[in-house]
C-alpha cells in the first residue's frame, strides 16, 4: 500500500522491461490493433516490490481456507479479500492512467504559441452565499451558486507561460452537456477576440458525465466548425488534471473572502461577479454573469456505445480520430457519419448578463511579489518552467510525489505546476531499479491491464437480493431511519433465513455502492410518480419556496425522530429486514428457530439467562413484552 502511494508513480515510465511499469504494455487493447503500441524490448523482468501485494493476498486466501472458522465468517472473508484485491489493482491502474494522460499536457504545453491554446475545464465547487453578519435563521437552508472555471494557456515565442481564466457565474445551473456546450461555445469566442490569429484549442477535462458524453462530444465538433477552429480533446483520470482550476478558485474565493470581510455581503450571482472584480479583481480572471439558457427544441443527440471508454478526440473535417489511452497505437477514425441527426442539432446559447469587455481579455504571466537575488552558485535556472530552484534557502517544494524540485518563490513553484515537467527521483535512479528487477519468462500480468473496463452484460439482481433491498427500502421510509448502504452490505453477510439458515451466498453479496445504487433508482422512481401526481411547477418562485419549506419541516422532523430514537426503543421494533411488531401481531414469531429467537432477543440486550428450557415459547413471551 506505502509503496502504491509513493514509489509507484516514480517508477511507471514510457519504456520498461517491467510490465507493470510499462505504460504501452498497461494500456494497450490486445485485440485492436489501433488502440496497441508494440514495444521494442521484452517485458521479461518483474518488479519485486509490485509483486508483494499479489503475494500478500495469495498468502491471505491460503489462511482464510485453512482457518477452522464457522462457515458464514469464512465466507464473508473471503468477499471482503475478494473485493478488497478488486479495489486495490483498480487503484493501481487510475495510478498509472493518470499518469499516461498527463503526458498529453504536457505534450500540448510543448506546442502551445500565439495561435494554439489548452483550456482546462472544471466546475467549481458551489459557492454557498455568505453575508458579513449573518442571522442564524440566515445560515440553514442555503443554496450553492454554480460557477464554471476556464483557464486557457498560452506560450508566446521566447516568454513563458501565459494564462487566462473565464470565469462564468450562474444563479441557477443544471452543470449538464448544454450548459457545458453553451459556455465551451463563449470561451471559443473570448479566446478568438483575444487572440485574432487563434487556430487551434486543445480542451482538458475530467470524467464526469456533463463532459464525458456523446452529447459534448459532438457538440464541440459544430462549435469548432461554427468558429473555424480546430479542436482536441483529452480527458484526464479523475482527480488527475484541473489542478491549475483548483489553483484558481483558490485564489478567486481568498479575493472573494477579503471583499466579505470589508463588510458586503455575497447572497447571489451578482454579488460574487462584485466580489471578484472588487479592489482591482484577480489578475488574469474575467468574470461573465450568465442568466437562464437558451435551449432550442433540438433533436436529441445520438448515442454513442462506448464513449466512456475514450479518452483522447481529434476532429478533423469529416472524421474524428479516437484513443482509448494518450499516445497508445494509431488511434480509430470514427466518421461523422456513423451518428445521425448531428447536423440538425441546434446548440444552446448563453444568456449573458453580465459580459466582460474585451479589453479585459488580457493573457498575464504569473510573476512573484518580490524579486529576491539568489546566490550565483547556489542558484540554477530551469529553462523548461523559468523557475530557480536551489540546494539551501528554499521554501516551496513541488507537492507531487516523487518530484525533487524546490523553488525560492512561490509564483516560480506555480509556473512549474501549471506548465512544468516534474524531475523525479525515479527517473535518475531508473537504472537501478532494472538492475534490482528479478528476471521472469513469463509477464506477471497480461497486456492492457491497467484499461478501464465495462462489462458487456450488465449483472441483474435476483429476485431475493431486490426483495432483501426493497423490505429496507421501505422499512425506512415507514419509520424514517434510511438505512445506510454500507450497514445494509455488512448486514446482508449475516441474514438469515426464519429457519435460521444463511439468506445469501458469498457470491450474492453486495458492495455498499451497488447498494446506494438501488436504493438511489429506488427513490428515483418514487419521487417521478410524486412529481408526475402534483402540480408543483419548480420554475415558479412561489412554489419552488413551498417545496423548500416543505423539505425543511421534513427535515427537522426526522431530526426529532433521531432524538427520540436515540433515548427510547421505537416501534416498529425490527431485526434486519422482519418487522418484528407485524410478526408478534400476527403470532408469526414461532416459525423463527430457537437460534434465530436467541440472536434477536441478543440484539435487544433481553435478560436470557433465566430461561432453561430448549423450547421457543419463553423467547417470544421477551419479544411480546419489548
Amino acid at each position: 500500500m506505502r509503496y502504491f502511494k509513493s514509489d509507484y508513480k516514480v517508477h511507471v515510465s514510457s519504456t520498461s522491461r517491467v510490465p507493470d511499469h510499462c505504460r504501452p504494455y498497461a494500456l494497450s487493447l490486445a485485440n485492436d490493433s489501433n488502440f496497441t503500441t508494440t514495444c521494442n524490448h521484452q517485458h521479461d523482468l518483474v518488479c519485486d516490490r509490485c509483486n508483494l501485494f499479489p503475494a500478500v493476498v495469495q498468502e491471505l486466501e491460503l489462511q482464510v481456507e485453512k482457518a477452522r472458522i464457522p462457515h458464514e465468517d469464512k465466507e464473508e472473508m473471503k468477499f471482503v479479500v475478494a473485493q478488497s484485491k478488486k479495489n486495490i489493482e483498480a487503484w493501481k491502474a487510475h495510478i498509472l492512467r493518470f499518469i499516461n494522460q498527463d503526458e498529453a499536457r504536457l505534450d500540448i504545453l510543448k506546442a502551445v504559441d500565439d495561435s494554439c491554446v489548452l483550456v482546462v475545464l472544471d466546475w467549481a465547487m458551489k459557492f454557498i452565499p455568505r453575508k458579513y453578519r449573518e442571522s442564524q435563521a440566515d445560515w440553514f437552508g442555503k443554496r450553492g451558486l454554480s460557477w464554471q472555471i476556464s483557464v486557457a494557456m498560452k506560450k508566446p515565442p521566447g516568454k513563458t507561460l501565459q494564462t487566462l481564466t473565464l470565469v462564468h457565474v450562474f444563479q441557477k445551473s443544471n452543470q449538464d452537456s448544454l450548459y457545458v456546450l453553451a459556455v465551451i461555445d463563449d470561451v471559443i469566442e473570448k479566446l478568438k477576440t483575444a487572440i485574432p490569429g487563434l487556430k487551434s484549442v486543445s480542451f482538458r477535462q475530467d470524467n464526469a458525465g456533463c463532459y464525458h458524453s456523446a452529447a459534448t462530444i459532438l457538440g464541440i465538433h459544430q462549435l469548432a466548425v461554427k468558429h473555424n477552429v480546430c479542436v482536441r480533446m483529452d480527458f484526464s483520470d479523475p482527480q488527475g488534471g484541473k489542478g491549475p482550476c483548483d489553483r484558481k478558485s483558490a485564489s478567486i474565493k481568498n479575493h472573494m473572502r477579503s471583499y466579505l470581510n470589508s463588510g458586503h455581503d455575497i447572497s447571489s450571482a451578482q454579488d460574487m461577479k462584485s466580489a471578484i472584480e472588487s479592489n482591482g479583481g484577480v489578475r488574469g480572471v474575467a468574470t461573465i454573469l450568465c442568466g437562464p439558457l437558451t435551449i432550442p427544441d433540438p433533436s436529441p443527440f445520438p448515442k454513442w456505445e462506448g464513449v466512456s471508454l475514450i479518452n483522447d478526440i481529434q476532429f478533423k473535417t469529416e472524421e474524428m480520430k479516437v484513443w482509448r489511452a494518450y499516445d497508445v497505437g494509431h488511434g480509430k477514425s470514427v466518421p461523422y457519419s456513423n451518428f445521425t441527426q448531428t447536423k440538425k442539432t441546434e446548440l444552446p446559447s448563453l444568456t449573458k448578463i453580465t459580459d466582460v469587455p474585451s479589453t479585459n481579455l488580457v493573457f498575464c504571466e504569473v510573476t512573484p511579489r518580490k524579486c529576491h537575488v539568489a546566490k550565483d552558485k547556489d542558484t540554477k535556472t530551469s529553462a523548461d518552467d523559468d523557475s530557480r530552484d536551489t540546494d539551501e534557502d528554499t521554501l516551496f517544494t513541488c507537492p507531487e510525489d516523487g518530484c525533487v524540485k524546490t523553488f525560492q518563490r512561490f509564483s516560480s513553484l506555480r509556473k512549474h505546476l501549471d506548465g512544468g515537467r516534474h524531475k523525479k527521483w525515479g527517473c535518475i535512479h531508473s537504472r537501478q531499479v532494472e538492475e534490482i528487477a528479478e528476471e521472469s519468462k513469463v509477464p506477471s500480468i497480461k497486456m492492457g491491464w491497467a484499461l478501464k473496463r465495462v462489462s458487456t452484460s450488465r449483472h441483474r439482481f435476483n429476485e431475493k437480493q431486490k426483495k432483501y433491498l426493497i423490505d429496507i427500502f421501505l422499512l425506512g421510509e415507514q419509520t424514517g431511519q434510511k438505512a445506510d448502504a454500507s450497514d445494509v452490505s455488512k448486514s446482508m453477510r449475516k441474514a438469515r433465513n426464519a429457519d435460521g439458515s444463511l439468506l445469501f451466498l458469498s457470491n450474492e453479496y453486495m458492495t455498499s455502492q451497488q447498494i446506494t445504487s438501488f436504493f438511489s433508482r429506488t427513490a428515483a422512481k418514487k419521487s417521478i410518480q410524486v412529481t408526475s401526481a402534483s402540480n408543483l411547477d419548480l420554475d415558479d418562485d412561489d412554489d419552488l419556496d413551498d417545496l423548500v419549506s416543505a423539505m425543511a419541516e421534513k427535515e427537522l422532523q426526522q431530526m426529532r425522530e433521531e432524538i427520540l430514537n436515540d433515548i427510547s426503543i421505537q416501534h416498529r421494533i425490527t431485526y434486519e429486514s422482519y418487522n418484528i411488531c407485524e410478526m408478534a401481531t400476527a403470532s408469526k414469531l414461532s416459525k423463527f428457530s430457537i437460534a434465530m429467537l436467541q440472536e434477536i432477543c441478543k440484539h435487544y440486550e433481553l435478560d436470557t439467562s433465566s430461561i432453561k428450557q430448549k423450547r421457543k415459547q419463553p423467547y417470544i413471551d421477551l419479544l411480546d413484552e419489548l
